[in-house]
């Protein structure tokens, strides 16, 4: 009965908007609490099962010790206070910042590498492939794992599921639209780097189908794991 409370007791205060390293805290201190509660009647003479019963009553209700700590300003997620920034725009920010750092990584390598480059043959087939794997790091790797880690975040703090949904469709939509391209050759032309934004009635289906790719590759994990929540908000 006792682990079974203070898990719900935990799950409230989740969904009450208490982060998550002071739930772990407060749950702590509250079992530690019963315990002392619990041995003090005991000690009294009450059995094991009135001992439980009078602990828990002295404890208080669950929802008293959900508002409570919910009252709080200072033990609230900041996840919770701004969720539309966190899971909508964050994400979009994330992906921006890291993909940005990516693209600046690789032209100072290949900027250091450019007398070598100049020196070499490199294969029409290993072109190709490096470029392959250019795009698939920055249209689909980095996004993907952008939205795992907010969609974590927002499970982890019992956020609304909606929050993080529009957050990584919102995502997934804008990398459907940008394109990357990358030539490394050897000689005199060693290599350039291209990307672009846009859309035309002719490539929309293909990037509607990256986008709905993209969102089911983060959203299925998140959604099958709400799903073991009981009661969870949409």
């Amino acid at each position: 009965m006792g682990e079974q409370r203070f898990a719900d007791l935990r799950e409230a205060l989740l969904r009450a908007g208490v982060s998550g390293q002071q739930v772990r805290r407060a749950i702590l201190e509250l079992e530690a609490h019963f315990q002392q509660l619990l041995h003090e009647e005991i000690n009294r003479g009450a059995s094991e099962q009135d001992a439980h019963i009078a602990a828990h009553r002295l404890l208080g209700t669950n929802e008293m010790l959900v508002l409570s700590y919910a009252a709080r300003r200072e033990l609230r997620a900041w996840s919770h206070r701004w969720r539309a920034f966190w899971f909508v725009v964050l994400p979009l920010i994330t992906y921006f910042v890291v993909s940005t750092a990516s693209v600046a990584g690789f032209l100072l390598i290949a900027g250091r590498m450019a007398p070598f480059l100049h020196t070499i043959h490199l294969a029409p087939q290993m072109t190709e492939r490096m470029d392959l794997v250019a795009r698939i790091t920055l249209l689909w790797v980095l996004p993907t794992s952008v939205c795992l880690t907010f969609a974590v975040l927002a499970y982890r703090q019992r956020i609304a599921l909606r929050w993080p949904l529009v957050g990584i469709f919102l995502t997934s939509l804008l990398v459907s639209l940008i394109n990357v391209s990358l030539k490394v050759t050897g000689g005199p032309s060693p290599g350039e780097v291209g990307a672009g934004i846009g859309f035309s009635p002719d490539s929309l289906p293909g990037q509607v189908m990256r986008a709905a790719i993209m969102t089911s590759l983060a959203a299925a994990p998140l959604w099958l794991a709400m799903r073991r929540v009981r009661d969870y908000k949409v």
